[in-house]
């Protein structure tokens, strides 16, 4: 695993850093990073961790010869899988979760043995461009062949532009976030905003949406 230590990207290993964090001997589908306010630096170097061992760089090109390809990475852990999606996210790298479910009698011979696992695989997914040539210079991977083919990918697909309409954009200075939750926290009384044509407007720097119900509209 990496970290930061004055500014620097150093390797720390493994097991140091989960024995200090207390995720050392979790089981494979309860693992989860520390819940902790840590810097930007650890997190990429969490991430680049992560891709190193658990993940993968692919390249692909279409039937109609567009290359394309994503990062994705493998774990048996749900939890694990949306804090990394989430991680992504701030640093604003779109991603999608996606869950493998296998069936009970798929297996694959290792050393000649039968090696069956029953736990579904959660894959978190790097696919779009933009996300792609963002997450290339972001990461530190270690391992050399999957920083060259990540370091190429983002060559191939850097000339897309983000995908842009009135309704919908990309905007670099925007990082993501996910809601974890909705609770009440007392009983007042609101007032409701109905704006045209778009139904939408701005808070506090953030574009949210009126209410829908009829009523008196705002010239």
């Amino acid at each position: 695993m990496y970290g930061s230590l004055s500014g620097r990207v150093i390797a720390i290993p493994s097991p140091i850093v989960s024995g200090v964090f207390g995720v050392w001997g979790q089981r494979c589908d309860e693992k989860q990073l520390p819940d902790l306010r840590l810097s930007r630096e650890f997190w990429i170097g969490c991430l680049s961790g992560l891709i190193d061992t658990d993940g993968c760089v692919r390249e692909r090109v279409n039937p109609r010869g567009t290359a394309h390809g994503s990062v994705e990475f493998a774990t048996v852990s749900p939890v694990l899988a949306m804090q990394v999606s989430d991680t992504l996210l701030r640093l604003g790298v779109a991603n999608r979760v996606r869950v493998v479910e296998r069936k009970r009698n798929d297996g694959h011979l290792v050393n000649g043995y039968v090696i069956t696992s029953r736990r579904p695989i959660n894959i978190v997914e790097i696919s779009r461009a933009t996300a792609l040539v963002r997450l290339a210079g972001i990461l530190n991977l270690r391992i050399g062949y999957k920083a060259l083919k990540l370091k190429g990918l983002a060559r191939t697909v850097g000339h897309v532009a983000p995908a842009k309409s009135e309704m919908h954009g990309y905007d670099e200075s925007v990082a993501l976030d996910r809601v974890k939750g909705v609770s009440a926290s007392a009983v007042r009384r609101v007032f409701g905003v109905t704006v045209n044509p778009s139904s939408l407007f701005v808070v506090n720097g953030l574009v949210v949406g009126a209410m829908l119900e009829p009523g008196p509209v705002a010239p």
